[in-house]
């Protein structure tokens, strides 16, 4: 009985001794116990580094690309910066009317062009003007004016000049039977009744006898 109580308590002894070292010690237990987080913590920081090189692929770097397509696609779909379509001949309802004042040596007819499309649209230029002779079709002539181009909105007309000589010397002249108007930028046509004097003047001169202005003027011709 003596021999065992001896061993129990140097076993305890030795228990004792070890829990001391491993829980204040400096010693190689307390270290390796440093190294082995030091070495656990390793592969989070590699992971933690290759984040980054990877987010262009995922979702933090697409949101960032694809920003302008979005922006873009929000001013397209407001119309911000989108010039109305041009205006068709069959957007418009076009007439023509006198408009000559008493004493000009130079008549005037007036055509009226008047968007009936619901919607915007724009016009600019000369339009394509003939009138039916009993000599043929006889074609206006542009003058030099600049036309800046005009944006109608449905229901809104716009207007040019056709000017012209009147026959004047007590004979037939060239009988003037009817007018064709074909809006710019357009070949489809429209035939409208002659609103001016009956005649022009027969004439040898290498000037135009018809002339027009561009869309948006209604001048005397002078």
């Amino acid at each position: 009985m003596r021999t065992s109580r001896i061993a129990v308590t140097a076993a305890a002894v030795v228990v004792a001794g070890l829990s001391l070292s491993a829980c204040g010690g400096d010693g190689g237990p307390a270290n390796a116990g440093s190294a082995s987080s030091s070495s656990s913590s390793a592969p989070a920081e590699g992971q933690t580094e290759s984040a980054p090189a990877e987010q262009p692929e995922g979702g933090a770097g697409s949101p960032d690309e694809e920003a302008p397509d979005q922006g873009s696609a929000g001013q397209g779909s407001a119309g911000t910066g989108t010039k109305p379509e041009r205006c068709h001949t069959d957007d418009l309802t076009i007439t023509a009317s006198d408009a000559a004042i008493g004493g000009d040596e130079t008549k005037t007819v007036a055509v009226t062009l008047l968007n009936k499309s619901g919607r915007e649209c724009s016009i600019k230029g000369f339009a394509g003007v003939n009138l039916l002779s009993s000599e043929g079709a006889i074609p206006a002539a542009s003058r030099d004016q600049k036309d800046d181009g005009t944006v109608l909105k449905s229901g809104e007309p716009t207007y040019f000049g056709i000017f012209y000589k009147a026959n004047e010397s007590g004979g037939s002249g060239v009988r003037i039977k009817g007018l064709v108007v074909t809006p710019p930028d357009e070949k489809k046509s429209v035939t409208l009744k002659w609103p001016g004097e009956p005649s022009l003047p027969v004439t040898d001169s290498p000037d135009p006898s018809v002339e027009i202005g561009p869309m948006g003027s209604v001048g005397q011709g002078g």
